[in-house]
């Protein structure tokens, strides 16, 4: 108890002494690997929680992107409303989505969510009256009270406790009963079952949770970005943010934190090499899988690794 005082103490005095030290671009970065990781969070609960293969986080991320800019252009509602109503409702859809799934599996399953990742981003792209169509939408910048939250510095206030909460929330509930439910999900379904568990409510929390946290993380992201483009909500950004879940280790939240950073400064440091960027993803993502597929959780297990002992389950 007094290390968590300790490092929560530390983690509050960083927090407000970075906006001092460091520059607006920095913190923009900051709040990306924050929004990125709490994309990457929904994920892990979905495919590393619950073993359920799931590739419709870019399609989450999309909605929750476009959901609170639509209702703020369309109706007025402002983003600190249409946030998080759009998240609930994209947290219901995933869970029709689990139900809908609930017959299918493996590779099956991936297919199941491909396909509607691409049907999500069709309906983006020939939305034009709503969503801009194929040439996207502006975001509206973010106000409360009267404030307005629009460039790196100031969103770094409203990304990083939220991200935060979220992130500590999704550790609690992982710990709990229910999260014990999903490890047993993961492990076998058939047994789980035998066991009285019922599969088919907790196969759809896993979604309805992804969808939340994937919808959570659009919205920010798209506040960061201040733009929506429709290609951004696509497959291959379904595998981009499988491969940080990958790098970071399915089952460790710290652990997609800093994969998530990664994935962020790579670009930077290989500006010289744009061209090249995907082949240092894919080459990332394969010396991952080959050789550490636990991922940085396996280099530091006690430090990045989630405690699932307490509850007692242990990694796959």
């Amino acid at each position: 108890m007094t290390v968590r005082i300790v490092l929560g103490a530390a983690g509050l005095v960083l927090f407000l002494a970075a906006p001092h030290v460091l520059p607006e671009f920095r913190l923009f970065q900051i709040c990306l690997i924050a929004a990125t990781a709490l994309v990457v969070l929904g994920q892990i609960v979905v495919t590393g929680f619950a073993g359920q293969i799931s590739l419709a986080q870019s399609a989450f991320v999309g909605l929750g992107g476009y959901g609170p800019a639509i209702l703020a252009a369309a109706w007025g509602l402002p983003l600190w409303l249409g946030i998080p109503a759009t998240a609930a409702v994209v947290g219901a859809g995933g869970f029709v989505l689990g139900q809908m799934t609930l017959r299918v599996s493996g590779h099956y399953l991936a297919l199941a969510t491909l396909a509607f990742t691409a049907i999500v981003q069709l309906a983006l792209v020939h939305s034009d009256l709503l969503t801009g169509g194929a040439a996207g939408m502006a975001v509206p910048a973010f106000q409360i009270f009267g404030i307005i939250l629009s460039k790196g510095g100031e969103l770094y206030y409203l990304v990083l406790p939220v991200t935060v909460v979220l992130f500590l929330a999704t550790g609690n509930v992982m710990r709990s009963r229910f999260g014990r439910g999903l490890a047993a999900l993961r492990q076998s379904e058939t047994a789980a079952e035998a066991m009285g568990l019922n599969v088919r409510r907790y196969k759809a929390a896993a979604f309805a949770a992804s969808g939340f946290l994937g919808a959570i993380g659009g919205a920010l992201l798209a506040l960061l970005s201040t733009y929506l483009d429709p290609s951004q909500f696509g497959i291959t950004q379904s595998i981009y943010y499988l491969a940080i879940a990958v790098v970071g280790g399915m089952l460790s939240p710290l652990g997609i934190i800093v994969a998530s950073a990664i994935f962020v400064f790579i670009p930077e440091w290989l500006q010289a090499f744009q061209s090249y960027l995907g082949l240092v993803f894919a080459l990332l993502l394969l010396g991952f899988i080959v050789l550490r597929p636990e991922g940085l959780a396996s280099l530091r297990p006690s430090a990045l690794r989630l405690n699932l002992t307490r509850s007692g389950e242990g990694p796959r």
